[in-house]
């Protein structure tokens, strides 16, 4: 993490709208306009927005590296992953809920907590769940920044993009 704001942007108060939203890690402050402003988190943290009590609204979460802490204000804690991973929260069951899950980058793994663990993807890749097919469930994708590469998982593979390129999906 760096020390300037990270967009979150999500819809943080329930209108069906996506909220402008920033989590400035130099301080753990998170900024959701017109909605709230918050300290949730450390320098050091992830920001994780996402809805994790299915109530339709996205929750402020964090995760906490070097301990593997999830945080989600106001509801729940839980300890998943370690200092390498990355987390990728999302809703890979159709429920309405984010699941709580992680990607070790350089290793291929993808851990799901309480649903599966599987290998895809390689050290140089990003990361990218999404609904790709639209069947309300968030599918396991990558990017592959040298060649412009996604690939979702038992759906697709396509070249759109180049060398420093941030893919967005959301």
């Amino acid at each position: 993490m760096g020390s300037g704001g990270i967009p979150v942007p999500a819809d943080y108060d329930g209108d069906g709208f996506c909220d402008a939203g920033v989590f400035t890690d130099s301080s753990g402050r998170w900024q959701v306009r017109d909605v709230t402003m918050v300290s949730f988190g450390t320098s050091s943290d992830w920001p994780i927005p996402g809805d994790f009590d299915g109530d339709g609204t996205v929750d402020i979460g964090i995760f906490r590296g070097t301990s593997g802490l999830w945080a989600i204000r106001g509801y729940t804690r839980a300890y998943y992953g370690r200092q390498d991973d990355w987390p990728v929260p999302g809703d890979y069951d159709g429920d309405g809920i984010e699941e709580i899950a992680i990607v070790r980058p350089c290793t291929g793994l993808w851990a799901i907590r309480d649903a599966t663990r599987l290998y895809y993807g390689t050290c140089l890749d990003w990361p990218r769940p999404a609904d790709y097919d639209g069947n309300g469930t968030d599918d396991i994708g990558i990017f592959r920044e040298q060649n412009g590469l996604w690939a979702i998982r038992g759906t697709t593979r396509a070249y759109f993009g180049r060398m420093g390129d941030i893919p967005a999906t959301r």
